[in-house]
């Protein structure tokens, strides 16, 4: 409302402006003989005065006009809370119910850590899934035997050359107390195993697990100079199968999206190669390219992370750039193509990205960190309706070198929180969403 009040003074303001800047033109003579005009009498302007006038009027008015047509609205207030403070190297944060009370306890990967541990909401008490596990690196939850309880898929042994890293990944069950270390049974190790997602790909609930490497067997740094694959595998008998392995350097991402709303699971993947879309159609899965990322050349190229989100009916793909990049990237809709826009170049170590919608406008936003010097959390809203702007807010500075960050219900009011885990800060942070704007406003 009051954008609407100011636009609303500021083109009365230019009226009256433009009027007293061409009334002059009609002369002493024939302003003092209107003053003496019977009242009604039409006074004849001459065009060249009109036609002037209605130029410069349309050219102030014209951003005016703009400027009102969407706004961005106030992020809600939130309130920080330090859930965990004593990490070595956090890594990733998975939110998820672990013990059926209905609240979302925290799945904590700390790369420098030998234990995979789980803190219960709300106390965050903490409780070990798994010992004896160096360099964890990744994990990913889902009701496989459908007992309410989620399974948890977990790689570790993790380094990024193929010759150091076993690359173990495991699927780990509770027992009668799920307070105690759960049941580990070993799927498969691939050398640099570094994603691990669970996909429903066909819409019927029956998800399966993928896991990408980081980097091929025979790559080698600085270029990386093999394909890398994309392995799944299927609950009935967890052999491995490849999806897709013409992937090129590094692939630093996968994430599973609805990008037709179909309910059916697609692919996103993050690499040297860019962003790549893989959907299961048609008995096979078949590749779309999206964007080819930063075009300088490899090791400073592609993507390195990749979320998907909408402005109301508008999809946008959003993006961390170069591998572990100083940009977050916009991709908009632009024909049969995608129009590349750079929202932020200042990050160091770029590797947090988060999309979710904290204001309830239906217009989802972009949550970004970065581990590197001077590190930032922000927070990216659109501030216009197709999304070629955008307003960025620094929720953290300083205080959480962001490895990762979800935004989900945390404190089960049915508001969207954020939650993020820091690496050389050694922390997990959760910014409580209070629903409110920061002027503190309902």
């Amino acid at each position: 409302m009051y954008n609407q009040i100011r636009s609303r003074d500021a083109f009365r303001e230019a009226a009256g402006h433009l009027y007293r800047l061409t009334a002059p033109a009609v002369g002493p003579r024939a302003q003092e003989s209107n003053m003496n005009r019977p009242a009604g009498h039409m006074v004849r302007v001459p065009g060249s005065i009109v036609r002037t006038f209605s130029i410069l009027l349309l050219l102030l008015i014209a951003p005016l006009c703009a400027g009102v047509s969407v706004q961005a609205a106030e992020l809600p207030a939130f309130r920080e809370h330090t859930v965990i403070k004593d990490l070595k190297l956090g890594y990733q944060i998975v939110p998820v119910d672990l013990n059926q009370d209905g609240k979302k306890d925290l799945i904590v990967i700390d790369e420098r850590a030998t234990e995979l541990a789980w803190f219960q909401n709300p106390g965050w008490q903490r409780h070990v899934l798994m010992s004896d596990v160096p360099r964890p690196i990744n994990a990913d939850c889902w009701d496989v035997d459908k007992d309410g309880i989620p399974e948890v898929a977990f790689a570790y042994q993790f380094e990024t050359s193929a010759e150091k890293s076993t690359g173990n990944l495991v699927l780990l069950r509770h027992g009668p107390d799920l307070y105690q270390p759960w049941t580990a049974r070993e799927i498969d190790r691939v050398p640099t195993a570094h994603r691990v997602r669970w996909i429903d790909p066909e819409g019927k609930d029956q998800k399966v697990l993928l896991m990408a490497p980081l980097v091929g067997t025979k790559a080698r740094a600085p270029l990386y100079d093999d394909n890398v694959p994309i392995c799944l595998y299927r609950p009935e008998n967890w052999a491995r199968e490849i999806l897709y392995g013409n992937i090129h350097g590094v692939l630093h991402a996968i994430n599973p999206v609805n990008w037709d709303n179909s309910g059916r699971q697609q692919v996103l993947a993050a690499s040297f190669d860019g962003l790549l879309r893989l959907e299961f159609k048609q008995d096979r899965w078949i590749p779309a390219a999206v964007a080819k990322g930063d075009p300088r050349p490899c090791p400073e190229c592609g993507s390195s992370e990749a979320r998907a989100g909408r402005l109301g009916k508008i999809r946008f793909v959003t993006s961390i750039e170069p591998w572990h990049g100083n940009q977050v990237v916009v991709y908009l809709p632009l024909g049969k193509g995608w129009k590349r826009l750079v929202i932020e170049d200042s990050m160091v170590n770029g590797h947090a990205l988060a999309v979710g919608d904290l204001d309830g406008d239906g217009r989802e936003e972009i949550v970004a960190g970065f581990r590197g010097k001077g590190t930032k959390l922000m927070v990216f809203q659109a501030a216009d309706a197709s999304g070629e702007r955008w307003q960025k807010t620094v929720l953290d500075d300083g205080g959480i070198a962001a490895a990762d960050c979800r935004i989900d219900d945390i404190t089960g009011d049915g508001r969207p929180d954020i939650v993020c885990i820091g690496a050389s800060t050694g922390n997990v942070k959760l910014f409580e969403n209070l629903g409110k704007t920061q002027g503190g406003r309902p």
